[in-house]
């Protein structure tokens, strides 16, 4: 039996130059850019010049981070899909910026300043967690993260508790214009489901979706099911166990070694009856746009939002998460995210759902592979 009736569906394109692509040599699925157009509003072209510039931006970030040094303050995709941003603390090396082919923008924080601000405050509160034995979402904090575009470190919260996420953040020393407190409705769960449904089942109970193959099994989302737990079809057959886990914590992640006689293939279901490869892992930069592929909704797009966030699930506080417009729901947790043919990620949790539309946070895969020292299966 094969694992790939089981996984999401990825799209084959090749690299072309950022801006304006003059053409694409191959094209994405039909599900995918039916995905697309209905979640992004972009036709068959469109859609695929796209995401040729998304990864065509992964590079050019690289390569800045890297020559700008610690004036780097992050770089994103603006909403046109089309221009690159890039945000440099020293004005000086706007033109290093320019020449890379990205435009510039000069930032007053840099992003490790902002990601040390949101590593203390992953400290405090965990610290406050623990010390009063209260569950992370009782501060009415749903999420921390560095907003590049506006240079600050945003703190989502319930309308009741603005309050207490601005005194958070003065806590660890951040000024009135080095953060920004934003309101959302309700606080992030995580996505696995009791309710039966076409994808794997853990113990005979929970249901979650499966995220990619990999050489001696598959990962998935780690609040899926803890070490041990055995990971079935819902027919009952026998898929593997769970050798590895971390939930809650610096991850979301698990992978499940499977038993003799599967076939391990880089191809993941669309649940339509069609499938596409996976041809890498390269990570998605912020801007980009990105799919995801789950057990219990199917196939929908939307953008990457930030890296690196911190939710605040009932279970406890997740730190290293991609946030996404993307929508999910119960049963997608585990499930395929990915941008083109690119591998981005597991399904871990969110708020809303696919008929409002909503906010779906994704642990990266290629923490997972380095964590376990895995091999991504390549079609």
């Amino acid at each position: 039996m094969e694992l790939s009736r089981f996984l999401a569906i990825l799209a084959v394109i090749l690299p072309l130059a950022y801006g304006a692509p003059t053409q694409a040599t191959t094209n994405l699925h039909p599900e995918i850019l039916a995905a697309m157009k209905r979640d992004l509003g972009l036709d068959a072209e469109q859609a695929t010049a796209r995401v040729a510039r998304d990864l065509k931006a992964t590079d050019i970030i690289e390569q800045l981070r890297s020559s700008v040094g610690e004036s780097f303050a992050g770089a994103w995709i603006a909403e046109d899909g089309e221009t690159l941003n890039v945000g440099v603390t020293d004005e000086a090396l706007a033109a290093d910026v320019t020449a890379a082919g990205a435009t510039p923008a000069i930032m007053a924080n840099s992003l490790s300043k902002l990601q040390q601000a949101q590593l203390a405050l992953n400290n405090m509160h965990n610290d406050q967690v623990q010390t009063f034995n209260t569950a992370s979402t009782d501060t009415g904090v749903a999420a921390y993260y560095v907003d590049v575009a506006a240079n600050k470190l945003v703190l989502e919260a319930l309308p009741g508790s603005i309050a207490e996420a601005e005194e958070l953040a003065k806590q660890v020393g951040l000024t009135e214009s080095e953060f920004e407190v934003r309101t959302v409705e309700e606080m992030p769960t995580t996505f696995a489901t009791v309710q039966g449904g076409d994808a794997y089942l853990i113990n005979q109970s929970s249901r979650c979706s499966i995220g990619f193959s990999v050489t001696t099994g598959f990962v998935t989302a780690g609040h899926c099911g803890g070490v041990g737990a055995t990971a079935t079809t819902t027919s009952g057959e026998t898929l593997g166990s769970f050798s590895g886990r971390v939930f809650p914590g610096s991850a979301d992640m698990a992978f499940v070694r499977t038993t003799s006689g599967h076939s391990l293939t880089g191809y993941i279901n669309n649940y339509s009856g069609g499938r596409l490869p996976v041809s890498g892992s390269t990570a998605a930069a912020v801007g980009s746009s990105i799919c995801r592929s789950g057990s219990t909704t199917g196939v929908y797009c939307g953008t990457v939002r930030s890296l690196g966030a911190t939710v605040n699930y009932s279970q406890g506080s997740v730190t290293g998460l991609t946030q996404t417009s993307v929508c999910a729901e119960p049963g997608d947790s585990g499930g395929s995210f990915y941008s083109g043919s690119q591998a981005q990620g597991v399904t871990s949790g969110g708020s809303g759902n696919c008929s409002k539309g909503g906010t779906t946070y994704f642990q990266p895969v290629n923490e997972i592979l380095s964590t376990y020292g895995l091999t991504l299966v390549r079609a």
